[in-house]
């Protein structure tokens, strides 16, 4: 038995052009219409397993909270039905569930009364979930009084102390602060592997990556996509750059060329270059716009070889090679590198480092390489990323991009305590106690 099944989900709304339309709406002897329907979701179906983690994505207005306001109940279906196997905990709208006027912790009772726990039960869970709060004794005031994220600390804590068979989260841990939001990702980390299911909704598409086996990208009320996490998250992230290009365009259409051009140019018989050709087929997602074609990307060691096993400290070359369809000026190459759960390491392109293509012109074909040596960082898997654009760093149009196209597995023989190892000069002093002060 699934945890969560929506099928044919609509909820249509009633836009008045003026208020008073409302009104004779309702009293019209003749039934007539002076609203327009707005459908926040149109037949919307997925299932969520027991145990399962599901993200689901979408930009703003696209019917991502109607569809967690139906599930938990706030809001009924304009038709479809929802099923729901479990006892939920939902974290939807920053406040939801709370009384302004009672204290934080009048509102954990609250809370838990109407999720079927006694007093005593609560009182039980009182001192884990105002430890994870970590409030103060703001929690004997009023909630009225609360900041956005003391708001966000006591809900969270609240909603995963109460044993839920299912916990559902909306975009209200985007509120808190850094710290607090690892410790919320650390703590869903801890639940997940105790079976709970989760169905969480961000914009951050790292987090779902990283959090969820699957998601469910919604665009404008309609089920765009639905599958594993990985793929879905990669074509709303190549939607969303054809969305920026567009946005991009009317930017760079008003910036001057560059004047200068590092480009050395090949000529001659003598000038043949060999490359691998780029296989398509081998990335996660393409995004073109037909400006620009990758003919090949490759990673070569000190003595040339291709590689794709990195040591490192070790010294490589990372070479992109495009054709562009058309004159394109201030022509980017880069790569990005992430790792399996979608967190980038690092990226760069020749625009980062001070080099530019002022002019790529129709029909040639230009080769951009980075030599560096690999910092230290885990040990694993990593997946790189090519792509060529136009522009700036900071406002640029993506030609074609090659999303996860090729994996590398680097090696190191450090200590792989955290993502990066640093070098540092070290000092070790020993004193007695009596040498030392310590001022304020």
């Amino acid at each position: 038995m699934s945890a969560i099944v929506v099928e044919n989900l609509t909820k249509i709304y009633k836009l008045y052009k003026d208020p008073k339309d409302r009104f004779k709406e309702a009293v019209s002897p003749f039934k007539k219409v002076y609203s327009e329907p707005f459908y926040a979701l149109k037949g919307i179906s997925f299932c969520v397993e027991k145990g399962e983690t599901v993200g689901i994505i979408g930009t703003n207005g696209s019917g991502k909270s109607t569809i967690l306001k139906i599930i938990t109940g706030v809001i009924n279906p304009t038709e479809g039905h929802v099923e729901v196997n479990g006892k939920v905990s939902a974290l939807l709208e920053l406040g939801a569930g709370f009384d302004m006027e009672y204290s934080g912790v009048e509102n954990i009772f609250m809370n838990g009364a109407v999720l079927g726990f006694t007093r005593e039960q609560m009182e039980a869970k009182k001192e884990e979930i105002l430890e994870f709060a970590d409030i103060g004794d703001f929690v004997y005031q009023p909630v009225k009084t609360y900041s956005s994220g003391m708001l966000v600390r006591l809900a969270f804590a609240l909603a995963i102390n109460v044993e839920p068979e299912i916990l559902i989260i909306d975009e209200a841990l985007a509120v808190g602060d850094a710290f607090f939001q690892a410790k919320c990702f650390h703590k869903l980390e801890e639940i997940k592997e105790k079976g709970t299911t989760i169905l969480f909704v961000s914009h951050d598409i790292v987090s779902v990556k990283k959090l969820c086996s699957r998601a469910v990208w919604i665009e404008k009320g309609n089920l765009r996509e639905a599958g594993p996490s990985g793929e879905v998250c990669e074509k709303y992230m190549s939607a969303q750059i054809i969305r920026t290009n567009e946005e991009n365009q009317k930017i760079l259409a008003q910036m001057k060329p560059e004047n200068h051009d590092d480009v050395e140019k090949q000529t001659g018989k003598s000038a043949v270059a060999h490359f691998p050709r780029f296989v398509t087929e081998h990335a996660e997602a393409i995004t073109t716009t037909g400006k620009a074609e990758l003919l090949s990307f490759y990673i070569l060691d000190e003595e040339g070889r291709q590689v794709n096993l990195l040591e490192t400290r070790k010294t490589y070359t990372f070479g992109v090679v495009g054709k562009f369809n058309e004159d394109i000026e201030r022509a980017l190459f880069g790569f990005e590198l992430e790792n399996l759960k979608g967190i980038r390491v690092f990226g760069i392109n020749n625009f980062m480092q001070k080099k530019s293509i002022a002019m790529a012109k129709k029909d040639m074909v230009y080769e951009v390489s980075f030599k560096f040596e690999l910092p230290r960082f885990h040990k694993g898997e990593y997946l790189v990323t090519p792509a060529i654009a136009a522009g700036t760093q900071d406002s640029h149009v993506v030609l074609v991009r090659a999303h996860n196209c090729q994996t590398v597995v680097i090696d190191n023989d450090g200590y792989n305590t955290a993502m990066l190892e640093l070098d540092a000069e070290t000092n070790i002093c020993e004193y007695e106690e009596r040498q030392v002060m310590i001022e304020d």
